[in-house]
């Protein structure tokens, strides 16, 4: 009975220094940079003549933001959840805690998703803000999508840390060449991206503004499924990482842990 009472105290404990201890990193501190970086690049475009909605989401917030900032982001706090505590060499004091394995993975997958939708979020309205009327209008259009595609990536890079030694460096490179890989080939094979669905449901909401692929071509070659089933595919992506990351982390030896 002491034990059951125990274990939401003890899930709460390790949410809270997990919480504190990515957001007192130089993750952070990567974090700010970058976001910095592409506030400026906001301000400057900007000052264009004639600046307008789609010019701004097609310009500016889909290379920068979605494009970037969004899976930086989940590097950030994904990957570093259980990748940083193995390259840290603390790992060994969570596997011989009293805590379920199932509910350490769970606790961390929820830090990472708090911090990581708090800097979408926060970066974003940022950016729309200092884009005037534009940005008002765009808001609603790229928010939801980050947010979903900022919890898929966060899932997939937390899986990938708990799955492999070094998971940043894997995470960096799934990002850099698989994802880019994929969202260029023809046809249903970039089904198997998080940017697709991402960018699905942007052109989706963005409809009015007449957001998507530039060319005749490239919207044939692109092949957008409606934004109903781009949510849902990312909302059953995050699921399914989740449950299979708790798998993976109840069942692994880490024989690298100490």
């Amino acid at each position: 009975m002491k034990a059951a009472s125990s274990t939401p105290w003890a899930c709460w404990s390790l949410f809270v220094l997990t919480l504190r201890r990515q957001l007192l990193s130089r993750q952070t501190l990567a974090c700010c940079g970058l976001s910095l970086l592409c506030i400026l690049i906001v301000l400057a475009w900007s000052r264009r003549g004639e600046p307008t909605a789609k010019k701004l989401a097609e310009q500016v917030l889909v290379p920068t933001f979605v494009a970037f900032l969004m899976p930086i982001f989940a590097i950030c706090y994904g990957a570093s959840g259980i990748g940083g505590e193995r390259e840290d060499r603390t790992l060994i004091y969570l596997l011989i805690a009293s805590l379920p394995r199932s509910l350490v993975y769970l606790m961390k997958s929820l830090a990472a998703s708090i911090l990581v939708t708090a800097w979408c979020t926060g970066t974003l309205l940022v950016m729309c803000g200092l884009a005037g009327a534009p940005g008002e209008d765009v808001l609603p259009v790229f928010l939801p999508a980050s947010l979903l595609g900022g919890l898929a990536y966060a899932g997939l890079f937390l899986l990938l840390g708990a799955t492999f030694r070094h998971g940043t460096i894997i995470s960096l490179v799934y990002w850099f060449f698989l994802e880019v890989l994929f969202g260029n080939l023809p046809g249903i094979v970039k089904r198997v991206s998080v940017a697709f669905y991402v960018r699905c449901m942007i052109y989706d909401a963005g409809e009015d503004m007449q957001l998507g692929p530039l060319s005749r071509v490239a919207r044939e070659m692109f092949a957008a499924v409606s934004g109903t089933t781009a949510t849902v595919a990312l909302a059953a992506t995050i699921l399914v990482l989740l449950v299979a990351g708790m798998l993976v982390f109840e069942r692994r030896e880490y024989r690298d842990a100490s």
